[in-house]
C-alpha cells in the first residue's frame, strides 16, 4: 500500500464521486470498472464526455449555446454516444441560470496518504454582482448521490483559494437539471475524516483488484 503522497493513487473528482455514489454492494464493481477505464486509452473511458464539456464551454464563450450544442451532437459518429449527448444537450440548454459569462480558474489536488483527487471545475461562471461560481458537471446516467455531491462541494470549498478565490462551488447533475449548492449549516464535525476513510477504502480495493 502506498505510504507517501508521491505514491498515492491519483483519480479525478468524478471518479471519487462515482465511488461515493455507489451503494456498498456495488463499490467493488465500481472500482473494477474504473481500473479498466484508467488502464486503457479509449473513448468510453474518462474522455467519453470530453467533447460535450468542450461544447458547453464553446457555447458559453461564443454565446451560441444552441448552435454549438447541435454541432457537438451531430459530430458524434458513435450512435450510443450521440444519443447520450442529445439527452445531455436538452437538459444543459434548459439550465439557463448557468448560461453566464466565463472567467478563468486554476486547479487543486486533495492529498491523502493513499489517494490523490484532482479538483478542477469544468468552467467558472460570473453571476450577478460579479460573483464567480465554479461549476462541476455530473453527466453520468446514474443519479448523483447527495452524499457524493456534498463531498464534491466540500472538496471545492476547501481548495477554492487555489481554484478561484472567493467563488461559490456548484455541482450540477445535468440529466436531472439539479444544482447542488453549499447549505447554510456548517459542515459536520469529522466530515473530513469520513472522506479520508472513503479515500482509503477506494485505494485498498483498487490495489487489490489491480493486482489480481
Amino acid at each position: 500500500m502506498a505510504s507517501t503522497f508521491e505514491d498515492a493513487l491519483r483519480v479525478s473528482l468524478t471518479t471519487f464521486a462515482e465511488y461515493l455514489t455507489a451503494s456498498a454492494s456495488s463499490k467493488i464493481d465500481c472500482v473494477k470498472d474504473q481500473i479498466q477505464i484508467y488502464s486503457k486509452d479509449y473513448q468510453r473511458g474518462p474522455w467519453f464526455y470530453h467533447a460535450f464539456v468542450d461544447g458547453v464551454v464553446k457555447g458559453r464563450t461564443s454565446g451560441a449555446d444552441h448552435l454549438v450544442m447541435q454541432a457537438t451532437v451531430n459530430s458524434q459518429r458513435d450512435d450510443p454516444k450521440r444519443q447520450h449527448y442529445e439527452v445531455l444537450a436538452k437538459h444543459w440548454l434548459a439550465l439557463t441560470d448557468l448560461h453566464q459569462p466565463l472567467v478563468g480558474y486554476g486547479r487543486a489536488e486533495w492529498l491523502t496518504p493513499t489517494l490523490a483527487v484532482s479538483i478542477r471545475p469544468d468552467f467558472v461562471i460570473l453571476g450577478t454582482n460579479d460573483q464567480p461560481s465554479t461549476v462541476k458537471l455530473w453527466l453520468k446516467e446514474r443519479e448523483l448521490g447527495d452524499d457524493a455531491a456534498r463531498a464534491m462541494l466540500w472538496l471545492f470549498e476547501h481548495h477554492m483559494t487555489e481554484i478561484c478565490a472567493g467563488a461559490t462551488p456548484l455541482v450540477v447533475d445535468v440529466r436531472r437539471e439539479k444544482i447542488y449548492r453549499r447549505g447554510r449549516r456548517p459542515w459536520k464535525r469529522g466530515f473530513d475524516v469520513l472522506l479520508e476513510n472513503e479515500a482509503a477504502s477506494l485505494a485498498r480495493l483498487w490495489e487489490k483488484f489491480a493486482a489480481a
